[in-house]
């Protein structure tokens, strides 16, 4: 963010400004000096119809709309395979990496899921394509992707060629279940063998 200051009145020159770019509200400054206080944020649109799509932010948190945004991007935890309801808001490039407070750099995670991210050896970075997706690499060199489901009423079905996958967009939950079910039925026969 960038500020423009009118030149200092002989009075002020010696006082240094108070809080970030001079921008507190102090007795020192006059009514006219923080009148000319400018800040600058970009905003980015979209190309061809000029749609707000992001903005900068320096931000650590995520404030809460884009909190809500995240929570119904993702609807349940981004880690493949856990369907635990979102607990935490990750940067996926960490902040303190560089990695920007956007919804391009955000996922929601379960608190196990995003304290374990955090541990040496795993990673993760944003992909581009239609819909939010992630990779996320493991300490043992396995990458998994992540794209968020589709937003109910776009009738987009998860990009996974799964047939019994694409008619739900609970898929995870069902693969979990189904897989649970197999393994009840394979304990099960050997157990009467």
């Amino acid at each position: 963010m960038a500020t423009a200051n009118p030149p200092a009145s002989p009075a002020t020159a010696s006082s240094p400004p108070a809080g970030p770019a001079g921008c507190s509200h102090t007795p020192d400054r006059t009514r006219e000096e923080r009148a000319f206080t400018t800040w600058l944020r970009r905003l980015y649109t979209a190309p061809g119809t000029g749609e707000l799509t992001a903005l900068d932010s320096r931000a650590r948190f995520f404030p809460p709309g884009l909190r809500r945004f995240l929570s119904a991007r993702d609807d349940t935890c981004r880690t493949p395979y856990c369907d635990a309801p979102i607990r935490h808001f990750d940067h996926i490039i960490p902040w303190h990496h560089g990695g920007p407070t956007t919804q391009n750099n955000g996922a929601g995670l379960c608190e196990a899921c995003n304290h374990t991210k955090e541990i040496p050896g795993w990673s993760s970075r944003p992909r581009p394509g239609p819909r939010h997706t992630l990779d996320i690499t493991t300490p043992t060199g396995h990458t998994y992707h992540s794209t968020a489901p589709p937003l109910p009423g776009t009738g987009a079905g998860p990009p996974d060629p799964d047939p019994a996958a694409a008619k739900s967009p609970n898929h995870r939950r069902e693969r979990r279940q189904r897989a649970q079910t197999l393994l009840r039925a394979r304990t099960k026969s050997r157990l009467a063998a």
